[in-house]
């Protein structure tokens, strides 16, 4: 049996594997609410029914060095998260999973991301049983709902004046010493797809896509990074949203230092509703959110 597939198999077995969840779930289930609430950054806390899952959850807000021993705000996190059933993690940038191996020892969470998010999270302290190492084209099914992984790319960044995307790294195994600020590479990046009950939510951790591994997808909900550096028009005809909320536009890499109380850049909300305004130029029936930190939306029944 191949890495990958005994990965799938573990989390499956632990997790209850349940054939045709979506299509088979009670009627009183179907009806149970989905609220979002965003984190910052790509981060997101979904709510459906008594399960908690988080999405690239970051709150720490503090400087920090590449070279120094990576330390969660412990006191931050806490005033926001209570409770995780399970983590999702985009890509491994520091800004998207720093504070995940805190979350999860905490609350005893299951980690699902690449193979360099699960070997940071084993280097953390993460309990094995608790990790799930994915690689794009999984489609992972429990009791309460199921999600669709695919793979995609990390959008264009500006970094001391030189735009680009970001240089592809992966850490293979888990570290011997402490995580560094220099440990949190990108490691592939990855869309979640997931189905509760009768909603369907497609969450961005970056801003770009691979435009050919979006077919077939229909999200209620798309949880968006506010720049198209792919065919906007192109991709909204394929994924048809009915919502999008934009996210990632509070703070980006040079800025992610800042505390939540200083709140949201004038300039970073002109630029997201820039990118509302470019979807409604190509179909205004698409409702674009653009949302304030720890905003909560419920999904319409």
């Amino acid at each position: 049996m191949t890495k990958r597939r005994s990965d799938i198999a573990g989390f499956l077995l632990l997790l209850v594997f349940w054939v045709g969840a979506a299509e088979q779930m009670s009627g009183a289930d179907a009806q149970e609410q989905v609220t979002l609430k965003w984190l910052g950054t790509a981060g997101w806390e979904i709510q459906f029914g008594k399960t908690v899952i988080l999405i690239d959850p970051f709150l720490t807000r503090k400087d920090w060095r590449s070279q120094a021993e990576w330390k969660t705000d412990e006191e931050a996190v806490l005033k926001v998260i209570k409770g995780a059933d399970y983590i999702f993690a985009g890509h491994s940038h520091g800004d998207h999973i720093g504070d995940i191996p805190f979350i999860a020892k905490r609350f005893g969470s299951k980690v699902i991301g690449s193979r360099t998010t699960t070997n940071l999270a084993l280097t953390a302290g993460v309990d094995k049983s608790r990790v799930v190492t994915i690689s794009g084209g999984e489609n992972l099914i429990t009791e309460q709902f199921s999600v669709r992984v695919i793979e995609s790319r990390h959008g264009i960044l500006s970094r001391l004046g030189r735009k680009g995307p970001p240089r592809t790294q992966e850490i293979l195994q888990p570290r011997n010493g402490p995580i560094t600020g220099a440990d949190f590479v990108e490691g592939g990046c990855y869309l979640y797809y997931f189905t509760f009950g009768r909603h369907k939510v497609l969450h961005q951790s970056t801003g770009n896509f691979i435009e050919e591994k979006l077919k077939g997808l229909n999200p209620d909900v798309a949880l968006l990074f506010p720049a198209h550096p792919y065919d906007l028009t192109s991709v909204l005809k394929t994924i048809n949203p009915k919502v999008i909320v934009l996210h990632h536009f509070d703070r980006h890499f040079d800025e992610q230092r800042a505390p939540f109380s200083r709140g949201i850049p004038e300039a970073n909300v002109k630029r997201a509703q820039r990118f509302q305004r470019d979807v409604g130029s190509i179909d205004s029936q698409i409702k674009v959110i653009i949302p304030q930190i720890l905003m909560t939306y419920t999904l319409e029944e």
